[in-house]
């Protein structure tokens, strides 16, 4: 396979999922953020108040203090190892690029939080939720990460599973604390997804030599 060709299979898909993802997230916000809470959003409620303690856990490991301290570990991280150093530069260029862009599709599709939170009132608006973007864009890029390394099977395999699981655990978290709608969470999955793959395609334009995912 020829060198264009290698990042042209890179690029034809990144752009495929990055029109479909953010397609999608456009309407759902569009479909939601303007009605009363309905179907799935309605029967959520139930869900509020499960394992609340277990559920701020999941909630703070998605907030600054704690990203921040991730990102400065990747950086010690970086400097070290070359092998990882294109993988850390991706993850903290799209986690701080997502934050901003969430914060500002929060404010144009501006959809009321639910009435029913517990433990944190949070004043910004639902749609999208930016924990579940985060959960994508650094528990589950590194899930990804770490599961196409070089690591030790025995490393790589359960260090795997725990940050796919803790990604899930993020999501599920928002629920509990009544801090979101369902249909905010798939929102926020889909801007992750949309995120990361915009985010293919500028490396691959930066970079076209350097496979990062």
């Amino acid at each position: 396979m020829t060198p264009r060709a290698a990042r042209t299979r890179g690029v034809l898909p990144a752009a495929g999922i990055l029109i479909v993802a953010g397609a999608a997230y456009v309407l759902l916000g569009n479909a939601v953020s303007h009605v009363p809470p309905m179907g799935i959003d309605a029967a959520a409620r139930r869900l509020v108040g499960e394992a609340p303690g277990l559920a701020k856990i999941f909630t703070e490991s998605c907030l600054w203090p704690v990203l921040v301290t991730f990102g400065l570990i990747g950086c010690v991280v970086a400097v070290r190892s070359s092998a990882w150093r294109a993988r850390i530069v991706f993850a903290i260029v799209t986690t701080l690029v997502g934050w901003q862009t969430s914060n500002v599709l929060k404010d144009v599709f501006a959809r009321p939080r639910p009435p029913y939170w517990i433990v944190f009132h949070e004043t910004t608006y639902a749609y999208s939720s930016g924990h579940a973007m985060f959960a994508t864009i650094v528990y589950w890029l590194w899930a990804y990460f770490v599961a196409r390394s070089s690591l030790p099977n025995a490393v790589r395999v359960p260090l795997c599973c725990a940050l796919a699981l803790w990604g899930g655990g993020v999501i599920w978290s928002r629920l509990a604390l009544g801090a979101h709608y369902p249909t905010d969470l798939i929102g926020g999955v889909l801007l992750g997804i949309a995120l990361l793959a915009l985010a293919t395609l500028i490396a691959h334009a930066v970079a076209p030599r350097t496979s990062v995912l």
